[in-house]
């Protein structure tokens, strides 16, 4: 048996950054919970996306900011927020 469920009838707490849900009334763990759910949801699409860009050459990414070095830490926002701090104070 296989269960569908329409994009659009999929409702997540606010707390995972996903519209259509409320956060309200949830605890300390409620939201660490919502939050590894969250992550675990986001698999594919980081795993589709970190694949795309293993496929690019080294000059596709050097025009987009990135080394081959990077693809690991495109995720963390250690990393991102670096970059983008980075590309601020230059502009």
């Amino acid at each position: 048996m296989t269960a569908h469920v329409a994009k659009e009838g999929m409702t997540f707490p606010a707390a995972c950054g996903v519209p259509g849900g409320a956060a309200e009334g949830r605890t300390g763990f409620g939201l660490r919970v919502l939050a590894a759910v969250r992550r675990v949801a986001e698999l594919p699409r980081r795993r589709a996306t970190l694949d795309e860009l293993g496929r690019l050459s080294d000059h596709e990414l050097a025009d987009i900011g990135l080394t081959r070095g990077d693809l690991p830490r495109v995720f963390d926002p250690a990393f991102v927020n670096s970059r983008n701090f980075a590309r601020k104070a230059g502009a």
